[in-house]
């Protein structure tokens, strides 16, 4: 069969008419769309492009998205990190600065000068961007709904992340440096008068800010301090002044100075002016889903909480901010590719902090967790590193604000926290949920075993600078959020025992190792709060801890109704009731947990006064006991607490009095809580 000729036309056109696919009529030596264009005519074989690969696709875009961010944010991008071939004089034009309308000269000339060339790479925008979180634009649509719209590369489904510049390492670094930039345009943005403080005098504003970022527990973390403080300077998407009220609101009663309170004499009255402050802000806020709204609403749930006892009005602030979360669609991680990692790192702390707030606030009050592990896919892992070394600020822990010379250590302990938050979610849900009693013993069982090991892990993996009793560690050279996080750690222990003491279905030997390992975590829980009392001001200790007295006092509680005022356990119950009549001027609910336990002793036949003193029925001697002092009740021996264990589960054991226990006698304290007069959270209904 002869070979197939070319028609030819196509080889025959010239190259402009080839680049535009116009009809070429192949008129030499110019034809005649060249010669209406008046260009040359130019003859030559055609040369075919190959086609871009979808690696060479994704590289492309991935460039295109990093520039277009950093044109967004003005950041100059580090040193052999750029666009590939362009400089940074062509990548990027400079953006001016927050302007300063007031003249000044001299010093504050030159201090604002510095502030200004700091904020060039740093500065918002004045317009919006289409993913600020001030747009008040739900984000989020699932698969179900009609307004969904799958935009994602094969890539992206795949798993494959093909950005260079948003690699873990590279973030890390990134967020590293940015962070250590900021914090040194702190204090000159501070005397160039450019931080909004909402009409705070600016002294008592960064005292009340001081004190916020030094109480890293559960709170603070949730805001990322440089983007925080640099919006603060310039009226960005992640500063607003509905935040910095509650900030305010949330420490003003750690704040010594009359000027916080309505009344000097009165510490209820700190704060209040910041609390009405946040009311008139948020009603503009409230029907529109921001970040900052988020934020501000946890931490004044927080607040209203532990400090005012308002249960109801904190419940409904926290369920409004998670449901702003999912409208933001923060519960899912978006691709790297289309996200900075600013951005990244700021979703994860807003979403790790909101569910663990949600963990203790649902353990503290009892009710159902709202936020739950497994609808979100934010990793457990925070890049920007810098204030885990940071030197720790005892400002509010101690009266004296002595600088112990330790790191901060708050990346370790966030994580840490948000770990016991999802053990916590197994507790409440699998243990303490409306369905848990029809079910089976043998799978109650089963769920707290599973709950105690995962306890067991998580201590294990502790470092030594903050489990400082399986390490025999200076209990002095120890953070305070630490002791709180081993407090609760014990804690746990003991919620995840109860049930096989008050289950009529349990047999008497797993009845009494539970009483057993019960105890022995409520002993090191008070070994921990005398420490703490030591080496910080317990009176204005988190709260987290106020609640670890409370559960470790109500084992105590039934250990002196059997064994009387000449046990260990009856000082370490004075020493709970005298802790929490020390935090009850900082937390309204300290005075209702004290409040359970008087209820708790009294159907015990155990009475003991606010000084101390001890009377009723306790195995017969009713003598009275002078106040015991914090520095007065002997501690025994920390020795012991090395080398054994909580009922075979890995945790260091205090075993003070754990012998010649007459287990069946306080079994039947325990009985008590088959009714539900005396739950395990102190805000039940009284």
């Amino acid at each position: 069969m002869p070979k197939r000729q070319g028609l030819g036309r196509a080889s025959a056109a010239c190259t402009f008419c080839r680049q535009k696919k116009l009809k070429c009529d192949a008129v030499k030596p110019t034809c005649g769309n060249c010669i209406a264009k008046g260009i040359d005519c130019q003859q030559g074989p055609a040369q075919h492009k190959p086609r871009p690969t979808n690696q060479r696709i994704a590289r492309l875009e991935s460039e295109n998205t990093f520039l277009r961010q950093r044109l967004q944010t003005g950041d100059t991008p580090v040193a052999g990190h750029g666009a590939p071939g362009l400089s940074v004089e062509q990548a990027f034009s400079p953006q001016q600065p927050c302007s300063v309308d007031s003249p000044i000269s001299g010093p504050e000339r030159s201090i604002r000068t510095l502030a200004d060339i700091g904020a060039r790479g740093s500065h918002i925008p004045t317009e919006v961007p289409d993913n600020d979180p001030r747009s008040n634009i739900s984000l989020y649509h699932g698969p179900t709904s009609t307004a969904y719209y799958e935009t994602s590369s094969p890539q992206q489904r795949n798993g494959q992340v093909n950005d260079f510049y948003a690699t873990e390492e590279w973030s890390r670094h990134l967020l590293f440096a940015q962070t250590a930039k900021q914090r040194q345009l702190e204090p000159l943005n501070l005397r160039a008068g450019r931080l909004d403080f909402d009409g705070v005098d600016p002294g008592i504003g960064m005292e009340l800010l001081s004190i916020y970022w030094s109480r890293q527990i559960y709170t603070a973390q949730i805001i990322h301090r440089p983007v925080f403080m640099r919006d603060m300077a310039c009226d960005g998407p992640y500063f607003s002044k509905l935040l910095l009220n509650s900030i305010f609101f949330v420490v003003s009663k750690h704040c010594l100075r009359p000027e916080v309170r309505t009344d000097p004499d009165d510490i209820n009255t700190a704060g209040l002016m910041y609390r009405q402050r946040f009311v008139e802000l948020l009603r503009e806020k409230f029907d529109k889903s921001e970040i900052t709204t988020i934020q501000a609403l946890l931490i004044m749930s927080n607040a209203l909480f532990s400090r005012c006892d308002e249960r109801s009005l904190s419940w409904l602030y926290a369920g409004n901010a998670f449901n702003m979360i999912i409208d933001l669609g923060l519960h899912v991680l978006p691709s790297t590719n289309n996200t900075s990692a600013e951005q990244l790192e700021i979703r994860k702390r807003v979403v790790w902090g909101a569910y663990s707030i949600d963990k203790i606030q649902c353990l503290l009050q009892g009710r159902p967790s709202l936020l739950r592990k497994r609808d979100f896919n934010t990793p457990l892992k925070f890049l920007d590193e810098y204030d885990e070394l940071e030197q720790f600020d005892s400002i509010s822990y101690k009266t004296n604000h002595q600088q112990l010379g330790i790191p901060a250590l708050n990346v370790t302990l966030l994580t840490k926290l948000c770990e016991l938050s999802v053990i916590i979610e197994h507790l409440m849900c699998e243990v303490y949920s409306e369905s848990t009693p029809n079910a089976r013993l043998s799978q109650k069982m089963n769920v707290c075993e599973r709950i105690k090991s995962d306890l067991s892990q998580w201590r294990k993996t502790l470092p030594p600078q903050m489990d400082y009793i399986a390490h025999s560690g200076d209990p002095g050279f120890v953070l305070p959020q630490a002791l709180c996080l081993l407090a609760l750690c014990n804690t746990l222990v003991i919620l995840s025992e109860r049930p096989f003491i008050t289950d009529s279905h349990s047999s008497s030997i797993v009845a009494h190792e539970s009483i057993t390992a019960s105890t022995a975590a409520a002993n090191q829980t008070v070994q921990i709060l005398r420490d703490y009392a030591q080496h910080y001001s317990i009176g204005s200790a988190p709260y987290v801890l106020s609640y670890a007295t409370y559960v470790s006092a109500t084992i105590h509680a039934r250990i002196v109704a059997h064994k009387g005022k000449g046990s260990v356990s009856f000082q370490s119950l004075i020493f709970c009731l005298n802790t929490l009549e020390e935090q009850k001027d900082i937390y309204a609910a300290a005075i209702k947990a004290r409040q359970n336990l008087d209820r708790l002793m009294d159907h015990l036949g155990v009475s003991i006064a606010v000084n101390g003193s001890m009377s009723g029925n306790t195995t017969g001697d009713s003598a009275q006991v002078q106040t015991v002092q914090y520095e007065s009740v002997a501690t025994p021996d920390k020795t012991q607490a090395v080398g054994t264990t909580f009922a075979g589960n890995g945790f260091p054991q205090t075993d003070w009095e754990l012998s010649n226990l007459d287990l069946d006698a306080i079994l039947q304290g325990f009985l008590l809580d088959r009714d539900g007069q005396f739950p395990l959270y102190p805000l039940g209904t009284l």
